[in-house]
């Protein structure tokens, strides 16, 4: 049993990027439980008070006030409230093209269902103000909408913004991976190695043994070999010159960028272009 406080469905809208299925709050009354169980959609619980147990893939995670879970849909799940201080939480069911990639920016995922949030997130407040719209007289979708994106926002800043824990980002393939998601994302302005090793925090010479460990090339040498790829794509563009394409992918002086690109392809950047026309024509 519990106290049920507020629960509102929304209907569904299938091939949407994001859209709220449905979301509440509930008190649970001692050992109150759901499950097992499969849910068709995504659902994040945040613990508000009290204590209680969630079940996924075999493992059961004792958990409190100030921590949360993900639900996945398709899998298996049982969560159960505390004996003695019974969890009180609110949560938030959806849906979306868009939902798991979101997620997974926030390192959330069936094998990793379990985070920790603090007051200052206001991830609590985002979801009241959800269950406020949806339970009035009129709910906006839109609106629905808007809030969820603003509360997965949220999640995403303070999941990220977390120290490395042993596990999860301790490994070191996690440093990799985001130093590849930043030079993706910046290849095209100023760019150094001691700039990525800043942003994620970590020693330079750390960062360059990882990339050798991982990837067999320096952080260096992935920089060129992704830029010189990005500019193999630009060059099939004849709107575009030489200087548009160097400056595209992060070099102001277009000399350095042919040395650069001969260099690594063996052919400057106009015969490349022209043997890709010739072989488009």
């Amino acid at each position: 049993m519990m106290v049920l406080l507020e629960k509102y469905y929304i209907s569904k809208k299938e091939n949407t990027d994001l859209n709220v299925y449905r979301c509440g709050i509930e008190e649970c009354l001692p050992n109150h439980s759901w499950g097992p169980g499969v849910r068709d959609h995504y659902i994040i619980h945040l613990i508000i008070s009290g204590k209680g147990c969630f079940t996924v893939n075999g493992k059961t995670h004792n958990l409190e006030a100030g921590q949360g879970f993900l639900i996945c849909p398709g899998e298996i799940v049982s969560y159960k409230a505390d004996s003695i201080l019974p969890w009180k939480y609110s949560w938030v069911g959806f849906h979306g093209l868009k939902a798991r990639q979101i997620l997974k920016r926030a390192g959330l995922s069936v094998d990793d269902p379990i985070f920790s949030y603090h007051e200052r997130d206001l991830l609590v407040e985002s979801l009241e103000e959800m269950i406020t719209e949806a339970g009035s007289r009129r709910p906006s979708d839109l609106m629905l909408s808007g809030l969820l994106y603003q509360f997965l926002a949220r999640l995403v800043k303070c999941l990220q913004s977390e120290e490395p824990v042993a596990g999860k980002n301790s490994d070191s393939s996690f440093y990799v991976s985001k130093a590849v998601e930043y030079i993706e994302k910046t290849y095209s302005g100023p760019l150094s190695v001691s700039g990525i090793a800043n942003y994620l925090k970590i020693d330079r010479s750390y960062l360059s043994t990882l990339f050798s460990r991982h990837l067999g090339i320096s952080p260096r040498e992935f920089i060129i070999n992704y830029r010189m790829n990005k500019a193999c794509e630009l060059l099939g563009n004849p709107q575009l010159s030489i200087g548009d394409v160097a400056r595209s992918v992060g070099y102001e002086d277009p000399l350095q960028f042919s040395k650069t690109f001969k260099k690594e392809k063996g052919l400057s950047p106009s015969r490349y272009r022209t043997e890709i026309l010739n072989k488009i024509i």
